[in-house]
């Protein structure tokens, strides 16, 4: 694990765009507002209602871990997969996929390792199943979140709740605001009551916020029984889809 120049800073930086709340996850080019997990409306913001296949606030784990507002990023895990410094970011590889660079950082004080989560990261990312295959792009993880189109940072659920601002995550709920990925902790590291593997909900997780970075927005279950659309706020109510992963594997 390592801990790169500059790699402490505090919390909320996110929240100095003053953007509004977001409307089904909807983003303008000049101010985009944070697309994030927590329901639409104010009136369901403990994600409670009748149905069976939607999270309750009694249900979902909520540990109370605070950090201590300081980062470490992690190493990049393929390091000779770098782009060269002739290829900008965003611009073509020698595969002609359009990279997008991002980094990797842990806030310090959650029980999460750096570089442990890279390397589960760059794994999703990385699956053919992902958004590489879908978007005709290529991941590249960097060591500096100033040279990243793209920062992925795990937080306490404190932390990643003033990144989100203007939007209210409560403690339980991602967002990606801008370039950066806001992943609470406590989803990493319990997922919800949606899902029953963790290895599975974190890949969602991360294939719903980066969705979001590429600029899809929310979805909507096409059907009872169907895969759930990556994009759809799987944490919260499945709508009756089953849990999904992949962007790849539901229209």
């Amino acid at each position: 694990m390592a801990d790169a120049a500059g790699s402490t800073s505090s919390a909320g930086s996110a929240s100095d765009e003053g953007v509004s709340p977001p409307a089904d996850g909807a983003s303008t080019p000049d101010a985009e507002p944070p697309d994030t997990e927590a329901p639409d409306s104010a009136d369901d913001t403990d994600g409670t209602d009748d149905t069976d296949d939607k999270t309750s606030a009694d249900e979902i784990v909520a540990t109370g871990t605070v950090g201590d507002g300081t980062w470490t990023v992690a190493v990049p895990v393929d390091a000779d997969a770098a782009p060269s410094a002739d290829v900008e970011d965003d611009g073509a590889g020698a595969d002609g996929a359009e990279v997008r660079t991002y980094a990797v950082r842990v806030e310090a004080g959650i029980g999460v390792d750096a570089d442990e989560a890279a390397e589960e990261i760059a794994a999703i990312l990385a699956d053919p199943r992902g958004w590489q295959e879908l978007e005709g792009v290529r991941f590249v993880q960097v060591a500096d979140p100033a040279d990243a189109a793209m920062t992925l940072s795990i937080g306490s659920p404190p932390t990643v709740d003033e990144m989100c601002l203007p939007a209210r995550t409560g403690g339980r709920w991602s967002c990606r605001i801008g370039a950066e990925v806001a992943l609470n902790s406590d989803r990493w590291l319990h997922a919800t009551p949606t899902y029953d593997d963790l290895a599975l909900y974190r890949a969602y997780m991360i294939n719903h916020e980066v969705g979001h970075f590429l600029g899809h927005g929310h979805r909507s279950c096409p059907g009872a029984g169907e895969p759930a659309p990556v994009m759809l706020q799987q944490s919260i109510d499945l709508q009756g889809c089953v849990p999904n992963t992949w962007p790849s594997a539901a229209a």
